[in-house]
């Protein structure tokens, strides 16, 4: 009876068994499987019995795929698929040389995601893949237990780590069905601050986008009153201006411009997260420059012995200039007589004659160009030469008008002063002479532009 029990129990432990094997062979069964990959060296077809070319004239390589499901579909990398003809038992996929991975899927079998060729795909070469797929009922309970995944990063070139394993990217997305649950992730890319998170994947599709922080920022570099200076950053020469940076890390730089005929130029610069760190260097041109050339007009006057003269003053300067003065009483003094001081006459005649007390008749008038020069800022030297004549005449008793000849001159004039400038408006004093014998002061008020 014993022995009876023992056997009956060893029969239940092995019925037991083979069923929990069943069950996991159509466990194992409900999902697509590549059960070989192989390269066919002696086949043909890709390059002599129906060669395809892909986009860039290259001959294509030739995946056989032996199934018997039907409605398989196939999504390639960024390579994609040239071509694709269903055969008896066997679809075949024409890809560019180069591919790397699959996705096949199926409406009712699941997807076998991102399967990676076991072979580097080489043009015009006919490989092998013997495909395997599970029950259809199973395949919707598995489907059930899985979520679809898709995750945008910015920038699109970062690197995605799901449960720590690095998972591929297409045209700038990962898409994957998942199983529901918690899953940790991780984007990355160079200099770009890390994110790093959970993801919890339940009866809704998870859609998420991750955008990274910068951990760089940019140069512009500007030079007046000329641009095409070198640009050196740390010592090193980078371009000319107008200068544009590619991508810098977050740090301090000596930045420094170059220009023939101007003063270099030093700058310390910091660059910032995600910022424009736009610079306009000013040079200083080691030439001298021109002084501008300025014009100046101004009213004058003439001041001696009681009598005053007015006119006017033009002249043009840069460091060195020129100018001409026009000087007058616009008076009239004609005598046919002369004497000196004492009133005795030394001309036309002979004695003193009697003359009428205070009664004077004078003239003045000068015109004279020379030389302006200017000195320090607003101040200016002029000095100048020509012609000038001064007359006095007394009246006699008879009416008659007798020339004071000791003071009267004519003959050469000449005079110096200096000129201040402040702005537009100008003023001046200075001295007059004709012959050294006669001496006059002068002052003039105008405007410098």
């Amino acid at each position: 009876m014993t022995e009876n029990k023992q056997g009956t129990l060893l029969w239940i432990k092995l019925l037991l068994l083979f069923l929990f094997l069943d069950i996991l062979g159509m466990d194992a069964q409900n999902k697509i499987q590549v059960n070989s990959f192989q390269r066919m060296e002696t086949d043909v077809t890709a390059r002599v019995t129906a060669p395809k070319r892909d986009q860039n004239g290259e001959v294509c390589a030739l995946i056989r795929i032996v199934t018997t499901a039907k409605d398989l579909m196939f999504e390639a990398d960024a390579l994609g698929i040239t071509a694709r003809e269903n055969k008896t038992g066997e679809i075949w996929l024409y890809l560019p040389r180069g591919a790397r991975r699959i996705s096949i899927m199926h409406n009712n079998y699941g997807v076998l995601r991102n399967y990676f060729y076991p072979d580097i795909i080489e043009k015009a070469v006919v490989y092998e893949m013997e495909l395997s797929v599970g029950d259809a009922t199973q395949g919707t309970i598995s489907d059930a237990n899985t979520q679809l995944l898709v995750m945008r990063p910015e920038p699109a070139t970062a690197d995605i780590y799901i449960d720590e394993e690095k998972v591929p990217m297409e045209n700038g997305l990962f898409t994957a069905t998942m199983k529901k649950g918690t899953h940790t992730y991780r984007v990355e890319a160079p200099m770009y601050a890390p994110e790093a998170g959970a993801i919890d994947l339940g009866n809704e599709q998870k859609v998420m986008s991750v955008v990274l922080r910068p951990r760089f920022g940019y140069l512009e570099i500007f030079s007046l009153p000329e641009q095409n200076a070198k640009v050196y950053i740390d010592s090193v020469q980078v371009g000319v201006t107008p200068y544009k940076s590619d991508r810098m890390p977050l740090r301090n730089y000596l930045v420094r411009v170059e220009k023939g005929f101007f003063f270099p130029i030093d700058s310390l610069v910091t660059v910032t997260a995600g910022d424009t760190k736009s610079l306009t260097f000013k040079m200083i041109s080691t030439i001298k420059p021109r002084a501008p050339r300025r014009m100046l007009v101004m009213a004058d006057m003439g001041y001696q012995s009681s009598q005053i003269s007015y006119g006017g003053m033009i002249g043009f300067v840069r460091k060195n200039g020129a100018y001409i003065r026009f000087r007058s009483d616009f008076g009239s003094v004609s005598a046919d007589l002369e004497c000196d001081d004492t009133g005795t006459l030394t001309s036309g005649g002979e004695g003193k004659p009697y003359y009428n007390t205070g009664v004077e008749h004078k003239s003045r008038m000068s015109v004279v160009a020379g030389y302006l020069r200017h000195l320090w800022k607003p101040l200016y030297f002029y000095v100048g030469a020509g012609y000038g004549q001064r007359n006095l005449a007394w009246e006699t008793v008879d009416g008659e008008l007798v020339k004071n000849i000791d003071h009267s001159a004519s003959g050469v004039a000449g005079e110096t002063g200096l000129l201040l400038n402040v702005g537009k408006l100008a003023v001046s004093v200075g001295y007059h002479t004709v012959n050294f014998k006669n001496h006059e002061l002068g002052a003039s008020v105008g405007v410098m532009f």
